[in-house]
């Protein structure tokens, strides 16, 4: 018998059973293939986002005690629309990362962007914007899909990039993987497969288990592919855990990458400002014993992957970490907990970024 035939006697049993199995799952209605919508839990002020996986809701004014919040129309804490025309002398500055940077704990007006207006404005003499793109718990994947989506609009001349702790957090779930669930890839071969029932049936099943495995609606706020409980509480084994964060560090370094090339398509120039913890000014106040010099702690990999990658990029660094432990006043008063700055921190932050800027006009197009 030649080769031919035998190889399609051996294949008819198996389009047999997969059609008939095709044909029995849309008999009985099994579910078509559907994107995971990312959940928020109880936290309110946030809405599921397929391509950023969570995103602050547009529009929404809240109160924290005696505090207002407002967020705008594109779902920034910012009053600036991307829509707004960019004046011929402006200066337009982008900022970007998670909760620091964002203002948790502080009021509109002591954010570190507002702050860093404010300086700014003071010493150039021009119109100045600093757009804050700091969103709670983002990280670099997040951050590069909302310069697509809002970031570049603003048509900014510098972009100072702060992600660091999102991307290094080990949590349940990783960024690539949750955004794989709620926005599934376009290739043919996923198109071929999402149009059968019979793998439908197969994959949803699995989808919901992956996206709801290990999750906390109080902590985590998206389907992911679960890493298990969060490592970081044991920071003796964090060493070998350190490829399960969320972004692991060759994906950290390669979006830095993206957002350099990006700026430059751009013209616009590109400043790393990694942040500050309590734990680098000499305070360890979580509820976990203090680690030891030996224990690797999660963002201490990044920070010196990131120096390395700065130096070999020519990019420049604002270290915060350095500024913070370098403030002479009471170092406490800097944070509003154990990572985030208080008022004190963030004017902190914008002075040491304005001051290289005025030492470095060329970083906003000025000689």
């Amino acid at each position: 018998m030649k080769t031919s035939k035998k190889l399609l006697f051996a294949i008819t049993p198996l389009l047999t059973l997969l059609t008939c199995g095709e044909l029995g799952t849309r008999v009985v209605g099994a579910p078509e293939c559907t994107p995971i919508q990312p959940q928020t839990g109880s936290w309110e002020t946030m809405m599921g986002d397929p391509e950023l996986l969570w995103k602050l809701e547009p529009n929404r004014r809240f109160e924290t005690g005696n505090d207002v919040t407002q967020i705008n129309a594109v779902g920034l804490r910012d009053s600036l629309l991307p829509t707004t025309p960019k004046k011929n002398n402006e200066i337009r500055v982008l900022v970007t990362g998670d909760s620091s940077i964002y203002g948790w704990g502080v009021r509109d007006n002591e954010t570190y962007a507002v702050y860093l207006e404010q300086k700014l404005r003071n010493h150039f003499r021009r119109p100045v914007e600093v757009i804050n793109l700091g969103v709670p718990g983002y990280s670099t994947e997040q951050t590069l899909r909302l310069l697509d989506k809002i970031g570049w609009s603003y048509e900014p001349d510098l972009i100072v990039v702060s992600n660091i702790f999102s991307d290094c957090n080990i949590d349940a779930f990783q960024d690539k993987q949750a955004l794989a669930l709620t926005n599934p890839e376009s290739s043919s071969v996923y198109s071929i497969l999402k149009s059968s029932r019979l793998y439908c049936s197969m994959y949803m099943p699995w989808a919901q288990y992956q996206a709801n495995l290990n999750q906390d609606t109080n902590r985590v706020l998206m389907p992911g592919i679960p890493t298990g409980p969060n490592a970081a509480v044991a920071l003796e084994k964090l060493s070998k855990h350190i490829a399960l964060s969320r972004v692991p560090i060759s994906d950290y370094l390669g979006n830095l990458k993206k957002i350099k090339i990006q700026a430059k398509e751009r013209n616009a120039h590109m400043l790393l400002a990694p942040l500050a913890q309590e734990w680098d000014v000499g305070i360890w106040n979580v509820p976990m014993p203090q680690p030891s010099k030996e224990h690797v702690l999660p963002w201490q990999p990044y920070r010196d992957a990131q120096k390395e990658w700065a130096k070999q990029e020519n990019i420049d660094i604002i270290s915060f970490p350095e500024v913070f432990s370098q403030y002479n006043g009471h170092k406490a008063k800097l944070f509003v907990d154990n990572m985030h700055p208080s008022k004190y921190g963030t004017a902190l932050m914008a002075e040491a970024v304005s001051k290289h800027i005025i030492a470095n006009p060329n970083l906003i197009g000025l000689k």
